[in-house]
């Protein structure tokens, strides 16, 4: 192997060479971070990143984690029979979220009630 020593003008001009040769760069459509980004600091974006740099961040996330599944974290002992309650309350905030951006603030106001009652019930207390 041979040492080739360029000034900073030339050097800028042969990298600059070597970025054009790989073609454009590839940036999420929604935040603008380059994959290049990425293997800098080892951070992504946004969450639209691992869907567009799926190819790139997939090897990556299976020799972090062991798996390219997400499996979540599940409560221990202590969250009990409120687990399921903490669920339903989860899929009632989503669905009035829904209801109050089409408009429906009748439907709304009911799963509000709802949530209300849950959180009585998670708390302990008789409703």
């Amino acid at each position: 192997m041979r040492e080739v020593v360029l000034c900073p003008s030339c050097s800028a001009a042969l990298l600059a060479g070597a970025r054009e040769e790989r073609g454009p760069v590839r940036r999420c459509p929604a935040c603008g971070m380059a994959i290049e980004d990425y293997r800098r600091t080892g951070l992504v974006g946004c969450a639209e990143c691992y869907r567009y740099f799926r190819r790139e961040l997939l090897p990556a996330v299976r020799d972090l984690q062991g798996s390219v599944t997400h499996t979540g974290k599940t409560p221990g002992a202590d969250a009990g029979e409120n687990y399921e309650l903490l669920l339903e309350r989860a899929r009632l905030r989503t669905h009035m979220e829904q209801c109050l951006l089409k408009g429906d603030d009748a439907e709304a106001e009911r799963l509000r009630e709802q949530i209300k009652a849950l959180n009585a019930a998670i708390r302990g207390e008789r409703v």
